[in-house]
């Protein structure tokens, strides 16, 4: 703790220390974060005006204060965090280990590629179809054409934006081997 002179002005460091950070009258660094990031967030909901945003922060004061430990940590990949996340994962879908990639496009094509693997028992071949939502992002499309699949559009109801149960059996034929799942606008109805 600092103790205040009779000025009111200066401060005494506690020992070892020459810096105010470690004064208990200048906030924390995870307070300050905090508070700025809530302040931008506010600001930003207010300015809110479409119906279905393109990208919304998803991201809350946690989240926020998490990746600034990591940040902080000097350890950016592959650290404490993923491998506990990854066990989470695994834990939850009942799999014996998850593996974190970089992004959802990453992601993709590593499913896609698991699922074109002739070593699997069960897998897709080169020609099979696969249904896509019409709207979706081209990382989903993308790593389908690269591992041979044929990407097959499925229209979407125009107020959520996600593909119903009548459009995917209209588009079910024979030749359909899989369905791209996309969550384009994280849109529940």
């Amino acid at each position: 703790m600092c103790d205040q002179t009779t000025s009111g002005n200066l401060f005494s460091f506690p020992p070892n220390s020459d810096s105010l950070v470690d004064c208990d009258i200048v906030p924390s660094w995870r307070t300050s974060i905090a508070t700025e990031w809530n302040t931008r967030r506010a600001a930003d909901k207010e300015k809110q005006t479409a119906l279905f945003p393109l990208a919304m922060n998803p991201f809350g004061e946690d989240e926020i204060l998490a990746m600034t430990e990591v940040l902080l940590s000097g350890r950016l990949t592959l650290g404490a965090e993923v491998e506990k996340a990854e066990r989470k994962f695994s834990e939850f879908i009942g799999a014996p280990y998850a593996i974190m990639v970089n992004s959802g496009s990453s992601a993709n094509l590593l499913a896609v590629s698991a699922i074109t693997n002739k070593l699997r028992r069960v897998h897709c071949d080169p020609g099979d179809h696969v249904l896509v939502p019409a709207v979706c992002w081209s990382t989903s499309v993308f790593p389908l054409i690269q591992n041979g699949l044929c990407p097959v559009f499925v229209d979407v109801d125009p107020h959520t934006f996600n593909v119903t149960l009548t459009e995917l059996e209209r588009k079910l034929t024979s030749r359909v081997k899989a369905v791209m799942a996309v969550h384009v606008l994280a849109y529940i109805d």
